[in-house]
């Protein structure tokens, strides 16, 4: 049974090494939703409304990558949300767009990052009609494409290698797994509403172990993060916390099927979601807590990711 001491000592666990290679997106876009993904993983989801941009957002990296080499990134395009009809555009348009640009940094020995490299740049293709350039996904209903970048990584994380996939096409073997999924969200919600952050320490080690690797935490990063990132109902600095009843949703896979998830229905946001105050505000801050589960091989059990 591990506990918010055993977190703050993650520290002793952590290999550290000469360079620590940082990884991120620049993301630039225009008129359209999207998915970014890396490695199968999630890095982005974000459904914008008509005409909407985005303007170089960064997107950290680490998180997704196990080991050194190629990466895979995976780009999903849908039309973006008019709000003035309530609903999203049936097809992506002439100037639906998306840019993405993969740089690196890594520690010095002050522990500062070092100015940026680009890696790679990626725009979705464009074709020429009557002199213009337009997409040449225009009309339709989606676009995906893929492209890899190398990455040199100095730790190997093996938790999806040793993953079952858990994905099945079989009717009856998917709803049970969904009353699974459902019950773990519900036995994890019940920890944050009832239990003691211990309890969530013991749910969660073995993801800020992995964590804190990719992304060499410091002794003061793992307790900062554990800290202020994981917001829960006795924390001093709140006088309001609460989680949402797990309904409404559907079941997610990623990983090539060795992770799931539940996402809401209407905006494929985290299925345990709520809302909390700081003292010092007025608003409540609504929060969708990530939760992603996989299977160790031969276990009958669902841990976090």
């Amino acid at each position: 049974m591990k506990n918010s001491q055993d977190i703050y000592s993650l520290n002793k666990e952590i290999n550290r090494f000469e360079k620590e290679y940082h990884y991120g997106a620049y993301v630039y876009t225009n008129n359209c939703s999207f998915e970014i993904l890396l490695n199968d993983l999630p890095v982005v989801n974000h459904f914008m409304p008509s005409n909407g941009t985005l303007k170089g957002s960064y997107y950290p990296l680490n998180w997704n990558i196990s080991k050194n080499g190629i990466q895979n990134i995976t780009i999903k395009m849908y039309p973006g949300f008019n709000q003035d009809a309530n609903t999203f555009n049936k097809t992506l348009e002439n100037n639906s767009a998306i840019q993405i640009k993969i740089v690196k940094s890594f520690l010095d020995s002050n522990n500062a990052l070092t100015d940026e490299q680009e890696v790679i740049t990626y725009t979705t293709p464009q074709k020429k009609i009557n002199e213009t350039l337009i997409s040449v996904f225009s009309g339709r209903t989606s676009y995906e494409d893929t492209f890899t970048f190398t990455a040199e990584i100095p730790y190997e994380i093996q938790t999806l290698e040793n993953s079952e996939i858990i994905f099945t096409k079989d009717v009856e073997k998917l709803k049970q797994l969904e009353k699974e999924v459902a019950t773990k969200y519900n036995e994890i919600r019940e920890i944050y509403m009832s239990g003691s952050k211990d309890e969530l320490a013991n749910m969660n080690y073995n993801k800020e172990k992995r964590i804190a690797q990719q992304i060499y935490l410091s002794s003061a990063g793992i307790k900062d993060r554990w800290d202020n990132d994981y917001q829960f109902r006795t924390d001093q600095n709140l006088d309001f916390f609460d989680l949402k009843p797990i309904e409404k949703f559907t079941v997610k896979f990623y990983a090539n099927g060795k992770i799931v998830c539940l996402q809401k229905i209407n905006n494929k946001k985290s299925a345990l979601w709520g809302g909390f105050k700081r003292k010092n505000k007025k608003e409540v801050t609504t929060t969708y807590i990530s939760l992603y589960l996989h299977r160790p091989k031969g276990s009958n059990e669902l841990f976090v990711y």
